[in-house]
């Protein structure tokens, strides 16, 4: 009997222990992230969720692919809880639109513009067909500094179409109902694999981040413990980007259905311009605030406090002990 007892009181010691291990469980959060297309742009929290740096701070992300200008609607609406679209969320923010940037991915955009082997230049783009994600997506504007360079204007001197999604600009091109497209790697590589030439970088005549976190307002007042969980998972993925080429490529690869070699030669590009601590300077900021106002027409001034906010992304560089570059 004695015994029973003593097995007893061990069973309730270990039940004892136990229970508050298995209340205290949490499940994952769900969380939504809408980005524009699968592309290397937006590596960075494919990489978190692959390596499992998202499930590592309580998060189940689920990345959908959106137009940029839906992203927006669908954070405002709660259908989403971040955009990828770093650019879009800027200019929506220029607008009035209650979102804010809280991270980038980038400093320079990836983009190339990609036109038929008999067009050489940019002049040669008059009266022709040139492929873009929208109005209100970073490829606008990328286009409009592009064509400046030959003096010429998105509306008066090309047939600007647009085209949401990477791979439906590349198979347009391909497919001959664009004779060019603002495609940003791997696409690039691809069609100039096929005998398409290259016109010219983005980031040779524009400044400034294409993608990053997007967040509604209400979503910085309501949950901003998320959001710096979001931000520490996608900084560990940039560093692991950083410091793993081979693992990263592979990632790519997978991801995107890419070659190798093309996975391999567009690593090399994205770590040339990523932002290994999210943040970009404010001279760039005020850059694509501005140009976005001349867009608009936005008249009044737009101070940045309106379209960004990095203090969580800096009290998550401050717990990870990551010095911030000099932004």
């Amino acid at each position: 009997m004695l015994t029973t007892c003593r097995r007893l009181l061990v069973l309730l010691s270990y039940a004892f222990i136990l229970t508050p291990l298995c209340s205290s469980a949490q499940p994952l959060e769900k969380v939504r992230v809408g980005m524009p297309s699968f592309s290397l742009s937006f590596i960075a929290p494919r990489a978190a969720q692959v390596k499992g740096l998202f499930r590592a701070e309580g998060l189940e992300v689920e990345l959908i692919q959106m137009a940029t200008p839906i992203t927006i609607v669908a954070l405002t609406t709660k259908g989403i809880d971040y955009s990828t679209s770093s650019g879009g969320g800027l200019r929506s923010a220029v607008r009035g639109l209650p979102v804010k940037v809280v991270m980038s991915f980038n400093r320079r955009p990836l983009h190339i513009l990609v036109a038929k082997p008999e067009i050489r230049s940019l002049n040669e783009l008059r009266g022709r067909i040139v492929g873009f994600a929208g109005y209100g997506d970073t490829t606008e504007f990328m286009l409009r500094a592009m064509l400046r360079k030959a003096n010429m204007d998105l509306e008066k001197d090309v047939q600007a179409l647009q085209i949401a999604g990477s791979g439906p600009r590349l198979t347009a091109l391909l497919a001959d109902k664009v004779d060019s497209a603002i495609l940003p790697p791997p696409f690039n590589f691809e069609a100039e694999a096929k005998g398409f030439v290259r016109l010219m970088a983005a980031a040779d005549v524009f400044e400034g981040s294409v993608s990053g976190l997007t967040v509604s307002i209400d979503k910085l007042k309501e949950n901003p413990g998320q959001i710096k969980r979001m931000i520490r998972a996608v900084l560990k993925a940039q560093a692991f980007i950083k410091e793993h080429k081979s693992e990263s490529v592979r990632i790519m690869s997978d991801w995107l259905k890419l070659e190798p070699s093309v996975a391999a030669a567009s690593y090399d590009i994205y770590v040339r311009g990523f932002s290994p601590d999210g943040l970009v300077s404010e001279e760039s900021l005020l850059l694509d605030v501005n140009r976005a106002r001349q867009a608009l027409k936005v008249k009044e001034e737009v101070p940045l406090s309106r379209v960004v906010d990095f203090g969580i992304l800096r009290e998550a560089l401050s717990e990870m002990k990551i010095a911030p570059s000099s932004r």
